[in-house]
């Protein structure tokens, strides 16, 4: 029940955030509001090496939260975190796909993924983790939407083929310091390029 509670609440805690957080459109750069902490989090990236909430910190930092045989809107999130990163020249700017699909996303196939899309993982990790961390991280953490339903009409007997997952689709902007700063809906040019500005707002803040 307590976990249902929270899938409840976040998409209200993710408007107020989006709304708190979104920023003036001035000729002057407004700071951007220190809106919570990253959670903690130990996953793996594409390379199955250890990855934890520490290794943002120092960057300007992009998140999504994508799974690889998800049909739908993860290809054009997947596409619009690739533009951004091809525009991304400052090398204090990074990006990251979380997958909400652990049993199935290992990082072989995060890494094979990847490739498929042209990520350039220099810039780009993509992490899977523990799926029972997962839920903590995503929900209470990123506050973020994440429902696994049984899969109607099924044919498949593999139980990893067996779930619908519903997930937010915001970007969430991370700071240096490890705080999230915004959350982003970008659907077009000039979201993109307005969330690349805000990245190298964040990247030139001191740490």
């Amino acid at each position: 029940m307590r976990f249902l509670k929270w899938i409840l609440l976040v998409p209200l805690l993710v408007l107020g955030l989006v709304w708190f957080g979104h920023k003036k459109n001035t000729s002057t750069p407004q700071p951007l509001p220190k809106l919570l902490a990253v959670p903690q989090f130990e996953f793996v990236n594409q390379e199955g090496k250890l990855f934890t909430e520490k290794d943002l910190l120092g960057h300007g930092v992009l998140i999504n939260f994508i799974f690889t045989k998800c049909p739908t809107v993860c290809p054009l999130l997947t596409q619009t975190m690739k533009d951004i990163s091809e525009k991304a020249q400052n090398p204090l700017i990074h990006f990251v796909s979380i997958s909400v699909d652990p049993e199935n996303d290992s990082p072989s196939v995060l890494r094979a993924y990847g490739e498929k899309v042209g990520a350039d993982f220099s810039k780009w990790t993509f992490l899977t983790g523990p799926s029972d961390q997962l839920g903590d991280v995503v929900v209470k953490g990123f506050k973020m939407i994440l429902i696994k339903d049984p899969k109607k009409n099924s044919s498949s007997q593999d139980p990893k083929d067996l779930l619908d997952i519903t997930h937010g689709e915001h970007f969430v902007l991370v700071d240096k310091q490890g705080y999230i700063r915004g959350f982003r809906t970008l659907q077009s040019e000039n979201d993109k390029l307005a969330v690349l500005q805000e990245l190298e707002q964040l990247a030139k803040e001191s740490f």
